[in-house]
């Protein structure tokens, strides 16, 4: 199938998650892949795209947490249903990632998604959710080890909670690795909290965590 055929697929996809069409999200993700779309492709290009529209919509304050939660659904109805045909790349890298947003920050879509990505690179995820204090943090750490901690957060009232994990964590564990993600937070800002690892996207979290461990 040709790529203007792919692409408007891909479109749909993203338009279904900002139109919160949970009735044929499924079906549209089982269209790309008949299509021959890879699965990441439909995740990234597709659900997240339209997650990113919704992000931008919210900012500018024509959609309100209703709707983006609604949005949201949609997006892991399409999760679900294109996980299983996800293949993971390559060998298994045989690292272990803890991954949360952190204290103060309910959103997880980005998280999610830069799990799910993490995972099909070769990683092992544990992730401790949404809210996640700095001692949860470290207390999983503690119990089943960790080579990289990855932290998230949309809000900039939440960076400094960024930051108290970072401290917590590396006051035990100095040589602890850091990423940390999320709309409000930039590279500048990742280096200022100690953290190691930065990235734009799922896709180059991927890159960046297996060349943190190398």
């Amino acid at each position: 199938m040709n790529s203007d055929t792919q692409k408007e697929i891909l479109k749909r996809i993203a338009e279904s998650v900002v139109q919160f069409d949970e009735e044929h999200v499924e079906a549209l993700c089982s269209e790309a892949l008949e299509a021959g779309i890879d699965p990441n492709d439909a995740i990234l290009l597709g659900l997240a795209h339209g997650m990113q529209e919704v992000g931008e919509l919210y900012d500018n304050q024509e959609y309100g947490i209703p709707e983006v939660l609604l949005c949201a659904d949609t997006l892991n109805l399409g999760m679900d249903f294109l996980k299983p045909h996800v293949q993971s790349e390559g060998e298994t890298v045989g690292s272990r990632v803890v991954i949360g947003t952190v204290e103060g920050d309910i959103h997880s879509i980005g998280k999610n998604i830069v799990k799910l990505m993490l995972e099909v690179g070769g990683f092992t995820v544990v992730d401790l959710g949404e809210d996640v204090a700095p001692a949860q943090f470290l207390e999983e750490c503690r119990e089943r080890g960790a080579d990289i901690v990855a932290l998230s957060t949309m809000m900039t009232t939440t960076l400094q909670s960024m930051k108290l994990v970072i401290e917590h964590v590396s006051g035990e564990f100095p040589e602890m690795i850091f990423m940390a993600g999320g709309a409000s937070v930039t590279e500048e800002t990742s280096i200022t909290f100690g953290a190691r690892g930065y990235a734009q996207n799922a896709t180059e979290a991927v890159k960046v965590a297996k060349g943190l461990v190398s």
